[in-house]
């Protein structure tokens, strides 16, 4: 009992970690495959990031190179601005030469600033600077700080201007050569690793296409990564790229395809592991059966042994009178005694020489008929000194068949033997023996109405040193090699072993022996 829950907790355990084995497997593979679609995404980002500042930089480059050399990309105004030239250093000082400001400020903080060229007015800049902000004991100061701000808004304001003037607003389509953005995303898809094949478009303001390769087609399972267009822009439109990855298989897909490897492997181990716990508990019912044996065989062995000894005794006691029929009854004790012997070493012979495929069959052609009724003929007086009746019924017409005589009559035997030894004290035992001809051969129906076999042990009553549980009676020993040794003949013979049985009401065996394989000789 002890051992039985030993290998119940052993396996609990056994289960237990088989689980939490694939869990952590699992877990595993989805880290890992978060991990991989997270370095994929930070690889295309990247590529696309240096693809989007390569188009702006080539961009500014080309606006430096039309400042150089007036491009007709520049706008009307700007180039009109340009045509004069920049002016030297000592140009811009002499062209300062002659002017005057004029700074007027009063107690609340409101000033005015003019500049004048030769006594003419050429801007006038008014406003209020904030006394109470800096200091109210530098009003000065104040309004330089004020007048500073005005200035640098104004000159911001005019740098905007200036940036609209020399920027026009140009649309996308028009601003990137499809063949060089081509170049561009294959070079720094393949240098940050990313070797699949891609397909991409530039999008509008609008989320149009505007230019795309010619399998731009995604469907609703791609993964679409965007990155805007000139960011920096300073006519700010959202345009947009888009690449996808037409070959890019799911990372859940990947993960299925390690997964089920893992699992088969895992379930192969989860088999064997459960076969060698199943071949430990077989080994441990084998070596429970063989125990049983061991005390079964000892005490079969030690009646004959015991009465023959006894016998012996009698006859060598000189103390004993002895008669010529005490003598011969004694004898004939010690003789069935030994045949009894040799016949449960002869049926212990033949189990292990059927296991080994030693066993040979001396088939020849009898008469069934006949070997059933001497086998009735042997049971009767032992039947009738219980009080029980045998009876016989050889209905076969053609009973003709080619049979181990020897073995053969043991399967009749054994099958009345089990009938005669497993009866009911309450009730008279009836045995009844049946031959018939159908389908070609001929039945042999050995019926008794004896204690019966339950359902669950009608499963395993051919299997060898297994013998029907009778709780705490004891009163019929054997091997348990009776109906194995039945079954392995029956088997050697090609013919077929069916059983009826049913608790207090009786067991029913039907032999089925072919007629045509036997004639034969199969």
């Amino acid at each position: 009992m002890r051992s039985k829950k030993l290998i119940i907790w052993v396996c609990a355990v056994m289960a237990f970690a088989f689980v939490g084995l694939i869990i952590m497997q699992m877990r595993w593979m989805l880290e890992a495959s978060e991990l991989k679609a997270s370095h994929f995404d930070q690889l295309v980002r990247k590529s696309l990031d240096e693809v989007v500042a390569r188009l702006e930089t080539d961009e500014l480059s080309a606006v430096k190179s039309s400042y150089g050399f007036g491009s007709e990309s520049l706008s009307p105004l700007f180039r009109r601005k340009l045509k004069n030239g920049v002016q030297s250093s000592d140009d811009i000082h002499k062209s300062y030469e002659g002017y005057n400001i004029s700074l007027d400020l009063d107690l609340n903080g409101r000033f005015s600033l003019n500049t004048y060229m030769k006594d003419s007015l050429i801007s006038a800049m008014n406003g209020r600077a904030d006394v109470g902000g800096i200091s109210y004991l530098d009003p000065v100061t104040n309004a330089m700080v004020a007048i500073q701000n005005e200035l640098r808004n104004r000159i911001t304001e005019q740098n905007k201007m200036l940036m609209h003037t020399v920027f026009e607003d140009v649309p996308i389509e028009r601003r990137i050569d499809q063949h060089r953005l081509d170049a561009m995303l294959m070079q720094n898809l393949t240098e940050n690793g990313v070797t699949l094949t891609h397909e991409y478009a530039v999008l509008n303001s609008q989320d149009k296409v505007v230019l795309c390769t010619p399998g731009y087609e995604p469907t609703e399972e791609s993964t679409i990564f965007k990155k805007r267009l000139f960011p920096n822009d300073v006519h700010a439109k959202l345009h947009t790229l888009a690449v996808y990855f037409p070959e890019q298989k799911s990372f859940m897909l990947e993960l299925l395809g390690l997964l089920v490897p893992t699992l088969i492997f895992t379930t192969l181990l989860l088999v064997v592991s459960i076969y060698t716990v199943v071949i430990i508990l077989s080994q441990k019912k084998i070596d429970q059966i063989k125990d049983d044996f061991i005390g079964n065989m000892t005490h079969e062995f030690k009646t004959p042994i015991a009465a023959i000894s006894m016998a012996a005794e009698i006859m060598s006691d000189p103390q004993i009178p002895v008669s010529k029929e005490s003598v011969t009854a004694k004898c004939k004790m010690i003789l069935d005694q030994c045949k009894r012997q040799r016949n449960m070493v002869e049926r212990i012979l033949s189990i292990a020489a059927i296991d080994s495929g030693r066993l040979k069959m001396n088939k020849r052609m009898i008469d069934v008929n006949s070997l059933v009724d001497s086998v009735v003929n042997s049971f009767r007086l032992n039947v009738e000194k219980v009080g029980g009746e045998i009876y016989s019924q050889l209905d076969a017409t053609e009973s003709m068949a080619y049979v181990d005589d020897v073995h053969f009559t043991n399967v009749v035997y054994n099958l009345t033997e089990n009938a005669f030894k497993y009866r009911r004290e309450e009730e008279p035992l009836r045995i009844y023996i049946k031959t018939r001809n159908q389908n070609n051969g001929i039945i042999i129906s050995i019926k008794d109405n004896g204690l019966g076999i339950s359902k669950d042990n009608l499963k395993r009553i051919f299997d060898k040193f297994y013998r029907v549980p009778t709780g705490n009676v004891h009163n019929v020993k054997g091997f348990g090699l009776g109906l194995a040794y039945v079954k392995s003949i029956i088997d050697l013979h090609n013919a077929q072993l069916t059983v009826e049985s049913e608790v207090n009401i009786g067991t029913k065996f039907d032999i089925f022996l072919p007629l045509k394989d036997s004639k034969n000789g199969n």
